[in-house]
């Protein structure tokens, strides 16, 4: 009786494991959402969370704030499984009314979340590791794991009191907002041969960029600056010609703040206000989406250009080392003419029209987050292979630039970045 006790324990324990890695059949991608790609109740594993619907909004009420942690505990484990019922929706919506109407409140649910994820990933479970289609401990593991490796790296004098390089309020401002890019880019992936939602994710953020991965990153839809890569050269750096286009560009200064009531009439609202360059960002949209002369609004085009990237706002010697951020202006401003004839920003903005003549540049592209530490190591990086360079050399006073192509909600291992410097033929 024994023996056929442990057999029959034996057995089952085989049976979840096979369970939990090999992917139902045949595979298939989910386009649409739909409940028969859920594991059946009695395939839920003890740690598991059962599904509720979940296309109702959460409460607003402070008073059933407990009630709207034990829902988005639902929401999310449904969201990290198949999103069957659109949960990510519901929790991304949720987060955009927050930030529009309370701030503070946005901050709280991102907090709310975080917890959600620390304390069901300490729980113990039977079920193997990596079974996250078994295991709801397995799911918020997985995540906690994603959350490591893309939340971004501190940058000096980022920290709250200004007299550490890291601490406890800039490291939760870091966690939430990888949290939010997290949960947005749930919303819009498909599960693909019944691997949960979550370790797809997983997969794709451990793995590393490669150019020609990186190549590929290029938001679709958006203009860009024309250019002809005249050779690639080992190291990963290109050198190219660029033909000349026009850009809005606006100083870049610390004193000024990210949706000050001040600045209504001339800048965009800004979603993420907290995030080095808002105000800047905020003064650029304002201006290509109708806050000028002409009240007409532009194309939103790509990438978002700063210069000296790597520096304080205030920490200018000079004109020249002033630290600016610019948008690209649509093509049918990029002749001689074109910053003429595009409308004038409103004064008071800050915004400037320039045209920028293009020429050749050396360019050297990487993913994840461009903060300050990243932008910093790769103008170094991009430097010492100019010094080996047997055919160009840095144009003098010339400037490293740092191009973004992304969005602030585009997850790390989808971002494109660039730092550039101009160079000429030795």
């Amino acid at each position: 009786m024994k023996n056929s006790f442990i057999t029959a324990t034996v057995l089952l324990l085989a049976a979840l494991r096979s369970l939990a890695f090999v992917a139902p059949h045949p595979r298939r991608c989910v386009h649409q959402r739909s409940s028969s790609l859920l594991p059946t109740s009695s395939s839920l594993a003890a740690d598991s969370e059962p599904t509720a619907e979940s296309a109702a909004p959460l409460s607003s009420s402070k008073e059933d704030h407990a009630v709207n942690i034990d829902r988005v505990a639902v929401l999310l484990d449904d969201a990290l499984k198949y999103n069957t019922n659109n949960s990510s929706s519901t929790l991304v919506n949720n987060l955009m009314t927050l930030r529009q109407s309370d701030p503070m409140a946005a901050e709280a649910n991102l907090d709310d979340i975080l917890s959600i994820i620390a304390t069901g990933s300490n729980r113990r479970t039977f079920i193997p590791r990596l079974s996250t289609r078994l295991s709801r401990t397995a799911r918020l593991r997985s995540v906690s794991r994603v959350l490591d490796v893309t939340t971004p790296a501190a940058d000096e004098g980022e920290a709250a009191n200004n007299d550490a390089v890291d601490d406890e309020v800039a490291a939760g401002r870091r966690r939430r907002r990888a949290l939010a890019v997290l949960l947005r880019t749930i919303d819009k992936e498909t599960s693909c041969g019944g691997t949960t939602i979550i370790r797809q994710i997983e997969k794709l953020a451990l793995q590393d960029a490669k150019m020609e991965d990186l190549t590929k990153r290029l938001p679709e839809g958006l203009e860009t600056p024309k250019y002809d890569v005249v050779v690639r050269r080992k190291g990963g750096y290109e050198i190219r010609n660029y033909e000349p286009f026009s850009v809005c560009t606006v100083e870049m200064k610390s004193s000024v703040k990210a949706n000050d009531e001040k600045r209504a009439k001339t800048d965009a609202k800004v979603s993420m206000p907290q995030l080095s360059g808002a105000s800047s960002f905020g003064a650029l949209a304002g201006y290509l989406f109708g806050k000028n002369s002409e009240e007409t609004a532009m194309k939103m085009t790509t990438p978002v250009l700063t210069s000296n990237a790597d520096m304080d706002a205030d920490d200018a010697s000079s004109i020249g080392d002033t630290k600016e951020m610019s948008f690209v202006l649509p093509s049918s401003y990029w002749a001689e003419d074109g910053t003429a004839r595009a409308p004038q920003p409103l004064d008071g903005s800050g915004v400037r029209l320039q045209r920028d003549e293009g020429g050749t540049r050396a360019t050297l592209m990487f993913g994840g987050f461009a903060n300050k530490a990243e932008v910093k190591e790769r103008k170094a990086q991009l430097l010492a292979l100019l010094e080996g360079d047997t055919d160009y050399v840095i144009s003098d006073g010339a400037k490293i630039t740092l191009s973004q192509y992304n969005d602030p909600f585009t997850p790390p291992w989808k971002r494109l970045n660039e730092v550039s410097v101009q160079v000429i033929s030795k």
